[in-house]
């Protein structure tokens, strides 16, 4: 396995002088934030950036990167032709950061507004095809999360859209912290999903006193990430482990980009060589 890191957490740094330190501090690949407002988004990467972007991963020896969007597939009305729009615009620069035969993986969660899940999960299973079916046409794969806090939580909810969209450009990222934060067993989390994972997120979390939800970062819970990694290893995952450093952590006063990125390879290196 190897260890990605994704640029999620490192949004006021110049991402053509990150990625070189990322490489020397031991990461074999990355995932680019790409979420509209973002440095990197498609509207701020013209044609030379996108070719200059590329060219850095080659000469880094990296695969094409996988695309965080964070976008939301499930919006309807009047807002879903420009949501929509922001797809195409991300699976445009998808085409033009594959660098291998390998699809580029743009994760996502079902985002907001969409239908409830018990009301509204065939109107869901619709509305995701559609952007399946757009990334098709630039073969790409979307990778749905669910996420803790909303109603698209459990890994069984991820399993069923699985079986009933059945689609080759769609599949899920298993964050196992959406789950743990939820009391959910791993091995049954990865029984259940991993079989539909394209893409990878580890971080952990709980519950506070209050019922909040707070995430941390892998190593800093409850989670033993040697446990995690043999239970991966074992459920047959054999692509990248990627930390992601949440805005609840980003989003502090005292955050430091580069510290957070050397502790979260510290720790994941550690785990793998466990092994």
């Amino acid at each position: 396995m190897k260890l990605y890191y994704s640029t999620y957490g490192m949004k006021e740094l110049n991402i053509f002088e990150s990625l070189p330190r990322l490489k020397d501090m031991g990461y074999e690949g990355m995932e680019i934030a790409v979420t509209p407002g973002w440095p990197t988004d498609p509207q701020s990467m013209d044609l030379g950036a996108r070719k200059k972007l590329a060219k850095l991963f080659l000469t880094l020896a990296w695969p094409s990167p996988a695309l965080m969007a964070l976008l939301s597939p499930c919006v309807e009305g009047e807002g879903r032709p420009a949501k929509l729009a922001q797809f195409r615009d991300t699976f445009e620069l998808s085409r033009d950061l594959r660098l291998s035969e390998e699809r580029v993986v743009v994760s996502t969660t079902l985002g907001h507004p969409k239908p409830t899940w018990n009301q509204g999960k065939g109107r869901i299973v619709d509305l995701v095809m559609e952007v399946a079916d757009m990334a098709a046409e630039y073969d790409a794969v979307v990778a749905i999360e669910p996420h803790a806090g909303d109603d698209f939580e459990t890994p069984e909810k991820a399993a069923w859209l699985m079986e009933q969209t059945d689609h080759e450009h769609l599949g899920l990222n298993f964050d196992y912290s959406h789950f743990v934060v939820e009391g959910i067993d791993l091995n049954h989390s990865l029984d259940l999903n991993l079989k539909y994972a394209v893409h990878n997120h580890i971080k952990d979390g709980y519950l506070d006193d209050e019922g909040r939800i707070c995430y941390q970062l892998p190593g800093n819970g409850k989670l033993d990430m040697s446990y995690y990694f043999r239970a991966m290893r074992d459920a047959g995952w054999d692509s990248y482990i990627c930390p992601e450093v949440t805005g609840q952590i980003w989003n502090q006063k005292n955050y430091d980009a580069w510290s957070t990125a050397e502790f979260c390879y510290n720790v994941l290196s550690d785990a793998r060589a466990s092994l």
